[in-house]
């Protein structure tokens, strides 16, 4: 996907954006039609807006899999959706979700939905409908022909990785997901949960089940709010997941949970008045303009670039202040290195290196994920990386970038004992400088 989007677009800071900004496109689309089968339009428009003020958003200007992701489960469940319509859908919703998890491996955490959704239809529609099973097993397949390489990953990564799952997770995810503070995301996702199953407890009550009463066709068949209701719910099928597959986990993982969370409160809303869910829809778009505001105002002032070109001159006038030209720079995080070495002119570029010790790494980070990206990268991307033993035995004196995350250096060389003499203090967010001159002081025992 993105080596197609390239070729659409030269410019890769936007070629390799595209297909998230087309994800979080077709994500919106998706919502909105899904809603508007069973709901109203405007309920349909009150859910896409929802999507927009979620953390999904900011992910549709990353060059990384999420949106693109999140966009195929949103056309799987619109497939599911409508395959009483036409058969072309099974073939829809396999080829969308083995898209989706072709695009990142943890999409499979969306299967336990479709799948309780399917058994809800077989409990109470007396229904087994063979080629939506058959879809979702197609679906998943992707998952045997990367086998190989997730099996190289955990070995390339080992056990410490650095985003270890872990249960707080289960109800700090939604905070994340839906940009809200204290415990307002799992009090939403309970709340939630709970006006759905008292409401459609209530309409059973009185009516039956949909397929002994006629209900009227607009209404949310069970099956969609089992398949919403377990998508609200992922967080706790992907930590659960990760902690007995002793596998990574960040919040970002767990995205297609917005999809969850706006079905279900449009779900929840659907009888309300008019009036609210205009409301509703005006407060959704207001906080999206709020958050938008900010970017269209560095656009409008042509300041879109300004982070790519201070990286570029940033780091070219730090070296035109320190005294020894002949002496190396070492970025003591990977998380700067990165871009630096990306942006500063190739002069200097030669002249930046970073050092890697994955046993010092975890030592005093609990981690070396950094350290190991470094040495997978290098292969595939010009880099300056330098063994620890190898670069301080061949270097008595060099200059080192101090950044925060991902750094062990400073510590290490610290417990060595040698001299770090602050050269340029850092300042505006920058990284403070040292001179550090190796075995100054001799090192402890």
């Amino acid at each position: 996907m993105a080596r197609l989007a390239r070729q659409m677009v030269s410019e890769d800071h936007l070629g390799l954006r595209l297909p998230s900004i087309l994800g979080l496109l077709l994500t919106v689309c998706c919502v909105y039609i899904i809603l508007s089968r069973r709901t109203t339009r405007l309920t349909g428009l009150v859910g896409a807006a929802f999507i927009l003020c979620t953390d999904l958003t900011p992910y549709s200007y990353e060059a990384r899999p999420y949106s693109l992701m999140v966009g195929c489960i949103s056309v799987a469940i619109l497939a599911w959706q409508r395959i009483v319509d036409s058969k072309v859908y099974c073939v829809a919703l396999a080829v969308s979700l083995a898209a989706a998890v072709s695009l990142h491996y943890y999409a499979i955490f969306v299967w336990p939905a479709f799948v309780l959704a399917e058994l809800t239809v077989w409990v109470i529609h007396r229904r087994i409908r063979v080629a939506v099973w058959a879809s979702l097993l197609v679906g998943a397949c992707p998952l045997v022909f990367f086998a190989g390489l997730l099996r190289a990953m955990v070995k390339a990564y080992g056990p410490n990785f650095w985003a270890q799952p872990h249960f707080k997770q289960m109800y700090t995810t939604y905070n994340n997901l839906l940009n809200v503070d204290d415990h307002w995301g799992v009090i939403f996702a309970i709340g939630i949960t709970a006006i759905i199953i008292w409401s459609k407890t209530i309409q059973t009550q009185k009516v039956g089940f949909p397929s002994n009463s006629g209900e009227a066709a607009t209404s949310v068949p069970v099956e969609e709010r089992v398949l919403a209701l377990v998508l609200l719910w992922m967080p706790v099928v992907a930590v659960a997941a990760a902690k007995i597959g002793h596998g990574g986990l960040t919040e970002r993982h767990m995205l297609p949970a917005v999809l969850g969370c706006a079905l279900t409160l449009c779900y929840a809303i659907e009888r309300t008045s008019v009036s609210s869910r205009l409301l509703l829809l005006i407060l959704f778009l207001i906080n999206y303009e709020a958050f938008s505001v900010p970017i269209l105002r560095d656009a409008a002032m042509g300041a879109l670039l300004a982070r790519r070109e201070g990286a570029a001159h940033e780091m070219t006038a730090l070296a035109a202040k320190l005294r020894q030209p002949n002496l190396p720079i070492v970025i003591g995080s990977e998380l700067d290195y990165l871009p630096i070495v990306y942006y500063t002119p190739p002069e200097l570029a030669e002249r930046l290196c970073v050092i890697v010790d994955p046993k010092s790494a975890v030592r005093y980070l609990n981690t070396d994920s950094g350290d190991l990206n470094l040495l997978i990268i290098q292969h595939y991307y010009p880099l300056q990386v330098d063994d620890f033993d190898s670069f301080m035995s061949n270097h008595r004196e060099f200059y080192l970038v101090s950044g925060v995350d991902f750094n062990w250096l400073t510590a290490r060389l610290v417990h060595d004992g040698d001299t770090l003499e602050l050269v340029a203090a850092g300042e505006q967010g920058e990284s403070p400088v040292y001179k550090v001159s190796v075995g100054a002081n001799g090192a402890p025992e």
